[in-house]
């Protein structure tokens, strides 16, 4: 595989490029977008692996450039009386002094 700066810009000029250290990565694609990809290879004669690296890396690019500065937003604080009754649980409970997935766990125990 090429760099890992790849972009398609870079796959039209074709630039030189070193080996780097790649993963194999499994992701289910559509099958339009996987005849798509391999158009675009074949027009510009190199992989279908550096075309796909070229668009993610434009993508991340950009994703970065929308979300600078976004923060997520805080977490709820629950109220201690409203707390889950098991020890270091920090959600609301739902029944019985118990969240849902201690109240399900008891619930199991028991049957």
């Amino acid at each position: 595989m090429g760099n890992a700066k790849l972009r398609l810009d870079d796959l039209v000029s074709r630039g030189a490029a070193g080996r780097e250290t790649t993963k194999l990565m499994n992701v289910k694609v559509p099958s339009e977008i996987l005849a798509r990809i391999a158009a675009l290879a074949g027009k510009l004669r190199t992989s279908k692996t550096e075309v796909v690296v070229a668009i993610l890396n434009e993508g991340l690019d950009a994703a970065d450039k929308e979300l600078k500065g976004w923060k997520a937003p805080p977490r709820p604080v629950i109220p201690k009386d409203r707390r889950c009754t098991i020890s270091g649980c920090e959600r609301e409970k739902v029944a019985k002094g118990l969240c849902a997935t201690h109240y399900q766990a008891q619930r199991r125990a028991k049957g």
